[in-house]
């Protein structure tokens, strides 16, 4: 497999064009997932060249980005590097990262974008600085991937079977996905460039009030109701948290309680009241807004959603 070429940016990253920054020109794009609950989008696509074309626009989406390049060449930048990818190649891209593209070559392509908070659990809560970005843009990985050619055709495969598993959309076909993605993540994790920033006494120091929000996440909930699990004063304990997860101690309460609605919605006949009431929003109307929050669906909306099955050029 070839390796990625990183070029100087040089004058190429200009953080002010026309007065304004690049975040404020960058289109934030909205992912349409291909399945509600494993909350990725993978597709393949042919691109003509286009010599004489500058690049594309600045665009960035929450979801981690990883573009498996089978033919011909590109150019992918970030806001501090260029990458050229050559046949073959990999290349993993931050979520939220600002990125644009360009061609002079006919390309063909498969892009994933991945969701990685839809993807944490009870086992992989230790790594979240990581795969949150607590530290450093995950993009970093692309250079330990540059000098490592093994771990970046494991990869290039585990993606390559996404593809094919979410094209084919066999019996099971949910189980082999979720299976790469584990598979992804420990791969991220063992070969991350930095160490979570925090030491393990954080993060046991922490782990008795991650359960007791996994007992008791259907009950209310205060934050006072942890305290004495950490001898933490309410403050301080609120910064601990975040720094810690990556997400507030509420926003995590709260994504702990959708992830819960999502399977009721898509599993069970209730009600929208019934699902709210059972994930932990004994009012609907708080559960309505806050699963749209995390969603860009309403409840009704997610549940009528269908598994999107993508266009393969095979």
């Amino acid at each position: 497999m070839a390796a990625l070429t990183y070029m100087s940016p040089c004058s190429l990253i200009i953080k002010y064009v026309g007065g304004t920054t690049m975040e404020e020109n960058a289109k934030n794009e909205h992912v349409n997932y291909h399945h509600p609950l494993l909350r990725y989008k993978i597709w393949d696509s042919t691109l003509e060249p286009l010599p004489s074309l500058p690049w594309n626009m600045w665009h960035y989406h929450k979801e981690v980005e990883i573009i498996l390049l089978f033919e011909g060449s590109m150019q992918v930048e970030t806001v501090d590097t260029i990458y050229q990818l050559q046949a073959q190649d990999l290349l993993i891209i931050g979520s939220s990262r600002l990125h644009r593209t360009r061609r002079q070559k006919l390309v063909k392509q498969i892009v994933l974008q991945l969701d990685i908070l839809a993807q944490l659990d009870q086992y992989t809560k230790d790594f979240s600085p990581i795969l949150l970005e607590l530290s450093e843009p995950l993009d970093r990985i692309n250079e330990v991937l540059a000098n490592n050619p093994s771990v970046k055709e494991t990869m290039f495969q585990l993606l390559v079977q996404v593809y094919q598993e979410a094209s084919h959309m066999e019996a099971g076909y949910e189980l082999a996905i979720s299976g790469a993605f584990k598979q992804l993540l420990s791969l991220l994790i063992r070969h991350a460039p930095s160490s979570p920033p925090l030491s393990p006494a954080d993060w046991q120091r922490l782990k008795p009030v991650l359960d007791y929000i996994e007992i008791n996440y259907r009950n209310p909930i205060r934050i006072q109701d942890v305290l004495h699990l950490v001898h933490l004063e309410y403050h301080y304990f609120i910064k601990y948290f975040q720094q810690c997860i990556g997400m507030s101690f509420v926003d995590y309460l709260h994504y702990r309680r959708i992830k819960t609605a999502e399977h009721l919605l898509l599993t069970e006949s209730l009600s929208i009241a019934d699902v709210g009431v059972q994930s932990g929003f004994p009012n609907v109307n708080m559960f309505i807004r806050i699963f749209k929050r995390y969603n860009e669906y309403t409840p009704s909306e997610f549940r009528k959603k269908r598994i999107q099955k993508p266009i393969s050029l095979v």
